[in-house]
C-alpha cells in the first residue's frame, strides 16, 4: 500500500477536528480495539508499567472517560471546555510493521477556555496508525506534554 503524506495529515486534522468540536463517540471509531492511549508524568520515555502516567488507558478505558465526561458528572467539566488543537510539523516515517503500521509525530498546540480562564498546553504527538478497511486507525497516541514534569494546574479532560 502507497501512503500518501497528505492522506495522513488530513486524518489528524479530522481527529482533532473530532476532540474539539465535542464528538468524542465518534473520535472512539478511530482507535483499534487493542489501543493505547497515553500522556507520560515527568519524562517522556517512561515505562507505563512502573511510572504513574498522566494517562494511561486502553480503549475500555478510554470508552468509560468518554461515557462520564458526556454523562454530566463530569464535574470539572461544567461547563465544558471549549478547545482549539493546531497540529503541525508532521512527520511521517517509513511503515513500522509488515501490516503497514506507521509511526507518525506532529506537534500540538491546544487551546483550551474554561471558566473564563485561557490556557495553552504544547505536546508533541506520537502515534502508530494501521490501515484498516479503507480508513486508518489509531493503535498508539502518544501525548508527550511539554509541562509533563511540572504541575499541571489545568488539564483537559482529553488531550
Amino acid at each position: 500500500m502507497r501512503t500518501e503524506r497528505s492522506d495522513i495529515e488530513n486524518f489528524l486534522y479530522a481527529e482533532a477536528r473530532l476532540l474539539d468540536s465535542g464528538q468524542f463517540t465518534e473520535w472512539l471509531t478511530l482507535f483499534t480495539p487493542d489501543a493505547i492511549y497515553w500522556a507520560p508524568a515527568g519524562n517522556d520515555d517512561i515505562d507505563p508499567m512502573e511510572h504513574v502516567s498522566i494517562i494511561y488507558d486502553d480503549v475500555a478505558a478510554l470508552t468509560k472517560r468518554v461515557e462520564r465526561l458526556q454523562s454530566g458528572h463530569a464535574y470539572a467539566q461544567e461547563p465544558a471546555s471549549r478547545v482549539h488543537r493546531i497540529i503541525s510539523n508532521v512527520e511521517t516515517g517509513a511503515a513500522v510493521t509488515a501490516k503497514g503500521e506507521y509511526r507518525v509525530t506532529c506537534m500540538m498546540l491546544l487551546i483550551e477556555l474554561a471558566r473564563h480562564r485561557q490556557t495553552i498546553h504544547s505536546a508533541r504527538c506520537e502515534f502508530d496508525l494501521e490501515w484498516h478497511d479503507e480508513n486508518w486507525k489509531i493503535r498508539r497516541k502518544k501525548i508527550n506534554l511539554l509541562k509533563n514534569n511540572e504541575v499541571l494546574e489545568a488539564t483537559p479532560f482529553l488531550l
